[in-house]
């Protein structure tokens, strides 16, 4: 007998904190609330389990991020498919992670877009149903950005040649003005 699987997007949920760290490792909470989950997060654990086991596994991981500076309240809603204003490739600066460029799926379905990625030592599954993502930005990385929001993004769901990324929590935070005296930790615990 096949098991039907019954999912919610409520099921989901998740926090957001966005913390300064000071070059002698003192910390400052600069912000700490619940994220959106959004409909990516559904269609990425669509494919995931309605796909044959032969497809790679790593389609379905969410490994990506993007930063923006022009988010608001008003996308903290399930249908947001991608960031108001992600920055490009040359407002990262001297990054201290690597970028991948590729699609978005979700959203308006643009091309050629930078993505952050997560090293796989940056997630953590902290609980049976809890895993935490950490996105680390380093003192000369997005100088000169005011940011306020940021998002979670699977690899490439749809399987497709040209990798397109489906945007899976959403979290706009109180603006952050970004220079070279901190770096930026974003922890994101998601709860399935």
């Amino acid at each position: 007998m096949t098991q039907i699987l019954n999912y919610n997007n409520t099921d989901i949920r998740g926090h957001l904190e966005v913390v300064k760290v000071f070059s002698d490792g003192t910390e400052e909470v600069h912000f700490s609330d619940s994220n959106v989950i959004t409909s990516g997060m559904g269609h990425t654990l669509l494919k995931a389990f309605s796909n044959p086991s032969t497809y790679n596994i790593s389609s379905y991981q969410i490994v990506y991020f993007q930063l923006g500076v022009s988010g608001d309240a008003s996308l903290q809603v399930s249908s947001t498919g991608e960031l108001s204003s992600a920055l490009a490739i040359g407002d990262y600066g001297t990054a201290n992670f690597e970028i991948s460029t590729h699609d978005l799926s979700s959203g308006a379905g643009a091309s050629s877009v930078p993505f952050g990625i997560i090293p796989f030592s940056y997630i953590k599954k902290i609980s049976p149903a809890r895993v935490m993502y950490q996105i680390f930005v380093g003192e000369n990385a997005c100088n000169s950005q005011t940011l306020n929001e940021v998002g979670l993004f699977s690899r490439n769901p749809d399987n497709a040649a040209t990798e397109g990324s489906y945007l899976c929590a959403y979290r706009y935070f109180t603006p952050l003005e970004k220079n070279d005296s901190f770096s930026v930790l974003f922890r994101w615990v998601i709860e399935f």
